[in-house]
């Protein structure tokens, strides 16, 4: 499967009367799910999931979440190098229960600001004396420190080879300072802005190819 599916909804239909596939596919494309799954209505589900550009995988497993746990659940197992399946239950007509829409509210919010780094994430040598760090599988220059309230005044990471060239918290593209000694890159977690979200992402550009590019002259 596809590393790059952090999210699948796990589709558990109660019954498959008038059940809109297209409409339960486009959900899971807006609050971030790359992937789906589920083991009835096949077709249906192929046709929704061709027209979103968003993948049909195979049945597994799933857990049950909470608008509570949802996001702690869903980053410990990115923690991991992890997908989540999470199980969603559908009545007829498409009916999902309070509890399920809030989540999808909760992880739509987290999603829009955060998805692209966690769906690109990977574990990485990188260690940090708060949170944890993963770096993205296609560009590994760029490294990805998740931490958590209450947010610690700094965060000292370990294994970053060179000096970054940028440091920014993703949700408000703001830059914080940061000093880097020995090896080990301290960022100063003072001054950011407060957020309403618990989970907050770092984002940490070390030295990239394209830098040793010489200016062209045409």
């Amino acid at each position: 499967m596809n590393p790059d599916f952090a999210i699948i909804l796990n589709f558990k239909l109660k019954s498959t009367k008038d059940v809109d596939a297209d409409f339960l596919v486009k959900t899971a494309r807006n609050i971030g799910a790359r992937a789906v799954a589920t083991d009835q209505l096949q077709a249906d589900f192929e046709k929704a999931c061709a027209k979103y550009t968003i993948a049909l995988v195979d049945a597994q497993t799933g857990v049950d979440l909470t608008p509570d746990n949802v996001i702690d659940e869903i980053i410990n197992h990115r923690k991991e190098g992890n997908s989540i399946f999470i199980n969603v239950e559908v009545d007829s007509a498409n009916s999902l229960s309070e509890s399920t829409t809030e989540m999808f509210t909760a992880t739509n919010n987290w999603m829009h600001i955060f998805g692209h780094a966690l769906n690109e994430s990977e574990p990485c040598a990188c260690t940090s004396d708060n949170g944890f760090v993963l770096q993205n599988r296609h560009m590994q220059y760029q490294k990805y420190v998740f931490v958590k309230k209450p947010l610690a005044r700094e965060v000292v990471v370990d294994g970053i080879a060179v000096e970054p060239n940028r440091i920014e918290m993703i949700e408000k593209r703001t830059e914080p300072k940061f000093s880097y000694e020995d090896g080990k890159l301290t960022i100063d977690l003072a001054d950011i802005p407060e957020s309403d979200f618990d989970w907050q992402i770092i984002r940490v550009q070390e030295h990239r190819p394209e830098d040793d590019i010489k200016e062209t002259k045409f």
